[in-house]
């Protein structure tokens, strides 16, 4: 862990700022600790601690009256307690979720309990980390707010998404709190693609992060049906715009009511996701610059319409832009997004920069 500021409060320093999280999050907490220069003496204060600390009431002494936590991932609880290695169920079933409610709620009572006599507010508060979390949640609160979402389906029957299927329609099964394009089946009229796997009448699930790769189980109804026992949802397929024949999503970085960055991931026309960790291609900066640009400032004013409707403060939002060069679809929001590379753009000193002048006073 980096070793955080010593205890006392520097003359003129009005707040301190709190990151959490853990060391093995190289892409990001510790992106952002490598910051902690920027926090100038009588400007704001820095301190880190990781969740182990949090959890043991190990938390560093604050000498400020006000406190700013920004809480990452907690990887190392995820990798122990949520998805460990000798996980034996299916990949983000519902107990996923109702533990990851349970670990915030433990987060904040931590946090509170050790800073009893501080005004804390949070960067995004713990209880949405764990709300947004939810695919379904996300989609249906978005929605209320005006943002286009590919629409659902609540059906649970094979009968009805056979009929579905037999009149046109291409379909996503995903799992509703997974990542990394984890857990995904894409169906259409004589093409069924999943990265699950299917054997003695049970789904499996991979025990990493990778390898996740798309096999076909066109037809297999026992599947299906398996599948649509899970803690998922169904959501119609977006018709999206190619760029040189290949198909593509863009995470964008919001803080506040602002679009920080812009990432173009593109895939294949008949890839079924444009994950990275599924052999998407990370596109230049300059990306952006090959949409239609009234498409492109129509997305990101959803992206940001999303992070305000969801109560975040940042997050990363993934848009999809569709076929008729116009209109836009939100994917989904990552409350915990990896940082762009610093030469691309240097998302950890922006965020120093602008926590400081909002909070530093």
């Amino acid at each position: 862990m980096p070793p955080s500021d010593p205890g006392s409060r520097p003359a003129g320093a009005a707040s301190t700022l709190l990151a959490i999280g853990d060391e093995k999050d190289f892409d990001s907490f510790r992106k952002f600790c490598r910051r902690r220069r920027d926090f100038r003496p009588g400007t704001m204060c820095f301190k880190a601690a990781s969740y182990s600390a949090l959890l043991d009431g190990n938390l560093p002494p604050v000498g400020t009256d006000r406190l700013v936590a920004f809480l990452f991932f907690p990887f190392e609880y995820w990798d122990r307690h949520i998805e460990p290695r000798n996980y034996k169920g299916v990949y983000a079933n519902r107990s996923f979720q109702t533990k990851f409610v349970r670990f915030w709620k433990e987060a904040e009572k931590a946090v509170q309990g050790a800073y009893r006599s501080r005004r804390i507010t949070y960067v995004n508060p713990p209880g949405r980390l764990a709300a947004v979390r939810d695919k379904e949640w996300v989609k249906s609160v978005a929605s209320r707010a005006g943002v286009p979402v590919p629409r659902s389906y609540a059906t649970r029957k094979v009968r009805d998404i056979l009929a579905m299927l037999d009149g046109g329609h291409k379909l996503y099964v995903k799992v509703r709190c997974g990542s990394m394009g984890k857990g995904i089946t894409c169906l259409e009229e004589g093409r069924w693609m999943t990265n699950f796997r299917f054997r003695k009448g049970k789904i499996l699930s991979r025990k990493s992060d990778y390898g996740w790769t798309f096999v076909n189980v066109t037809g297999n109804t026992a599947f299906l049906r398996e599948l649509l026992g899970q803690y998922i949802l169904i959501e119609e397929a977006v018709d999206p715009l190619l760029v040189g024949g290949r198909k593509f999503d863009l995470r964008m970085y919001v803080y506040r009511d602002e679009v920080l960055y812009v990432y173009g991931r593109t895939h294949e026309a008949r890839a079924i996701t444009t994950n990275i960790s599924q052999g998407a291609r990370g596109e230049k900066k300059s990306f952006p610059k090959l949409l239609p640009q009234p498409q492109l400032k129509e997305a990101e004013r959803h992206a940001v319409q999303t992070v305000r409707a969801l109560g975040l403060c940042f997050a990363g939002v993934d848009m999809m832009l569709c076929s008729d060069g116009q209109t836009s679809r939100m994917l989904e929001v990552n409350a915990f997004p990896g940082f762009p590379r610093t030469r691309r753009y240097n998302l950890s000193r922006f965020l120093a920069a602008r926590m400081m002048k909002e909070h530093a006073r």
